[in-house]
């Protein structure tokens, strides 16, 4: 029995190491194009990119590994099912359940393994890719420069813009922040602007039509009007590392996610009881003809103004104290969504390795079912399974971002309908031989379709009939 398994182990590591070594390449398609460019247009050093490439790796195993326990597990089994050893393994006796039996424990074991991963290398990895990522991104300031934020990563400058075209780049409504060492500060304005591409690491900034503000050292204020001024932007072509603190939810822990969310529900809680109170008070002291001041002026008591004005004056406190338990209950959903969305990334990180054992009980009837000639159909099937699983996955982090589904409802869902199919699936294959038949549902498909062909296109039905005949 012993051999038996380790014989089936062998057989699975094969076609999940060459099934996770495709779906890598084919994530990493997407990513190839913006590696080049960091080569050739940016001028980065090789070296560099091939550590960007390590990085980023990280991101994609935690993906691919399920991906590629399903299609090693269908490739396997259906290749023992084709070549007829699962048949001659029944005919000794055996059950199927000394097939599920290793293919399952490597799963545990895979879960296990990236459960671990997911909390303690793959934050650091997507840390640090994130901050090469930026500071690749400073050696190309032209590339900084993003509509409606300020760009502080150009030494000496501060740029602002209100439209940017990536494609002629013309700009519009320029602020420029000019802090030169040893003189005096500028600001700088336009109406209009071009960037000119001079290097990898500098550019050219052409303004138009605009207004120089300067600030002397002694406190003198000019102000020079010009049709034309250009601004020469540098940057060393050194790659400058920086450490950046900041974390997103993508770079924490599990357990760094958790203490965050306490933090965010205790400060939510402060929130709720702001807004009882502040949103309370004032009605109170309309109710007890009471003087509130609140950090303005006092509002008087209705016997010492006429009734006009009393309504004038309580209309408009009360619209000013609707304004500030508005903010409170913006800031509040916002600590709210913020809350939901690390929920969301603590689930993630158990629900997708736990895949791993959802694929294989899905995977071994599916590799049962196939039979000669019909490997592609089930390869078909498990990238259609595989397809499902993500965007339900997708889905539901959409929905539980927005608070419309529980975080674990959301990211275990998937598991749940798939993992419930494919144990009765697996039951069924321990008593039947063939417990999903694909050729026969191919098959019925396919006459389907060609009966509804010939309903709506009857000179096709007459030409099968008469090749039927012969």
């Amino acid at each position: 029995m012993k051999k038996l398994q380790l014989y089936t182990l062998r057989e699975f590591i094969a076609p999940f190491l060459l099934s996770c070594g495709i779906f890598t390449f084919v994530m990493l398609l997407d990513k190839l194009l913006d590696l080049l460019d960091m080569i050739v247009s940016k001028g980065v050093p090789v070296r560099t990119v091939v550590e960007v490439f390590l990085l980023l790796l990280p991101s994609m195993v935690a993906v691919v590994i399920p991906m590629g326990v399903l299609a090693g597990v269908l490739m396997a089994v259906g290749r023992m099912e084709s070549d007829l050893e699962v048949t001659a393994m029944k005919s000794s006796g055996i059950s199927i359940f000394m097939l599920i039996k290793p293919l399952m424990l490597a799963a545990v074991i895979l879960t296990a393994t990236m459960v671990l991963f997911n909390n303690y290398v793959l934050p650091d990895a997507n840390h640090m890719a994130k901050n090469l990522l930026l500071d690749i991104g400073t050696m190309r300031p032209a590339a900084k420069i993003i509509p409606g934020m300020f760009v502080e990563d150009i030494e000496n400058y501060r740029i602002i813009v209100d439209e940017k075209d990536d494609l002629t780049g013309e700009l519009e409504n320029v602020v420029i922040h000019e802090r030169v060492p040893g003189m005096p500060g500028r600001t700088i304005t336009a109406f209009k602007g071009r960037m000119e591409p001079v290097s990898a690491n500098r550019f050219r900034l052409v303004l138009t039509d605009g207004q120089m503000h300067e600030l002397t050292e002694t406190g003198e204020y000019r102000k020079l009007d010009f049709m034309v001024y250009t601004v020469e932007i540098v940057r060393s072509e050194e790659l400058v590392r920086q450490d950046r603190d900041n974390r997103g939810d993508r770079e924490l822990s599990a357990g760094q996610m958790r203490a965050l969310v306490d933090s965010l529900e205790k400060q939510v809680e402060m929130f709720e009881d702001s807004l009882v109170s502040s949103g309370s008070s004032p009605l109170l002291a309309l109710i007890n003809d009471s003087t509130i001041s609140a950090g303005r002026t006092a509002f008087p008591p209705p016997d010492s103004v006429d009734a006009r004005t009393w309504f004038n004056l309580s209309r408009n406190f009360l619209a000013q104290h609707s304004g500030d338990l508005r903010i409170l209950a913006d800031r509040k959903a916002s600590l709210q969504r913020s809350i939901s969305r690390y929920r969301v990334e603590i689930q993630k990180k158990y629900s997708i390795p736990f895949a791993c054992i959802v694929f294989v009980l899905l995977g071994i009837p599916l590799g049962l079912s196939t039979r000669k000639g019909s490997a592609g159909i089930a390869l078909g099937v498990s990238l259609l399974v595989i397809l499902a699983y993500y965007l339900f996955l997708i889905a539901g982090e959409q929905l539980a971002d927005r608070r419309m589904m529980p975080a674990f409802l959301s990211m275990w869902l998937p598991n749940i309908i798939l993992g419930a199919f494919g144990a009765v699936l697996t039951i069924r294959s321990l008593h039947e031989g063939n417990p999903l038949p694909l050729g026969r549902l191919f098959a019925a498909s396919r006459s389907f379709f060609r009966r509804f062909r010939e309903r709506h296109d009857p000179g096709t039905a007459g030409i099968s009939r008469k090749s039927g005949s012969v």
